[in-house]
Order: structure tokens, then sequence, then C-alpha cells
């Protein structure tokens, strides 16, 4: 059953997938253009901006610390270890994790970044922290390769509602 809003789901729920959820069933069903069974994800480019300056409106999210969103960016980032964003720049700190179904049914990647921040000449680590997943690379009839992405944006043991003072 397809949901459009969160408007329309119980209360208490929560919207809190696997890793498993997301690649075979949201990603999944996004790409070949199948009824999904939330419609709340946004589809935004998180590459143009610092991640506090994404938008908050995003009702998939769960406590407000996360956020999830299909990325729209026109980059194929998946061979790139940093990839800027804003003021600063993503940084992989896990590359390319096999994720499967349970019946060991290769379904799609994980990649794990981190956003560093400029400050002067230097980058800050912040504690702004992605998780990006693939589904295996398809060919369409016109054989342009995409690789369809999914974000979880996490921001751990910190606030949200705050963003940072401006850079020196």
């Amino acid at each position: 059953m397809a949901v459009n809003s969160f408007d329309e789901l119980p209360a208490g729920f929560r919207f809190d997938p696997s890793d498993d959820e997301l690649v075979d069933i949201f990603l999944m069903k996004k790409v070949h253009n199948q009824p999904l069974p939330l419609h709340d994800i946004q589809e935004f480019d998180v590459f143009q901006t610092e991640p506090w300056m994404l938008p908050r409106d995003n009702r998939a999210s769960l406590e407000n610390r996360r956020y999830y969103f299909f990325d729209i960016s026109n980059c194929n980032f998946q061979n790139m270890d940093t990839r800027a964003a804003g003021n600063g720049e993503w940084r992989i700190i896990e590359n390319n994790k096999d994720l499967a179904l349970p019946n060991n049914h290769f379904i799609g990647r994980k990649n794990t970044l981190v956003y560093w921040r400029k400050k002067g000449n230097q980058f800050v680590k912040t504690q702004w922290m992605m998780h990006e997943f693939h589904i295996a690379r398809i060919v369409e009839p016109n054989k342009k390769i995409i690789t369809p992405t999914v974000i979880d944006l996490t921001v751990e043991n910190a606030s949200v509602s705050a963003r940072p003072p401006p850079s020196p």
C-alpha cells in the first residue's frame, strides 16, 4: 500500500528503514517508476550546499536527526573519495560495503562519508555523516549508465537546529 504523506500514517509511526529496505524497496521502485510505499523522500542535489543548509521540511526524518533524500546531482561520484559540497567536502570513511538480501542476492553498495568544513586553509571534521546507497548499475535503452542513489544524512551527537558560525 502506497502512502502519499506522513499525515496518512498512524500516530507514533517512525520512518526508520534498514539499509536493505532503502535499496530494495525505495531505490529500486524509484528507478523503475513504481509506486513508493512512502512519497515524502525529497529529490535534492545534496552536494550543492553544506549539510546544515539542506531542506528541513523533509518529513522523511527520524527525530529530526536523520534525513533522507534521493540524490539528483548530475555527477557520478561512485569512484571518488571526496565530493565538494558548499564550503567543504564529503570524505569517504567506508567504501563500497556490499548489501545483500537474506538469500545472499546482491542488491547494491553503501558508502559512509563525513563532512569536512573548510576553515581558512584547513579542513575541520564535523559531526555530519552521510550514508550513500547505490543499486547495481543499470543500462538504459539509450546505453546511458546510471547509478541511482539514496542518501541517509545523519548528524551525530549534535543539534541540527543550530547552524555553525561563518568561517573567518
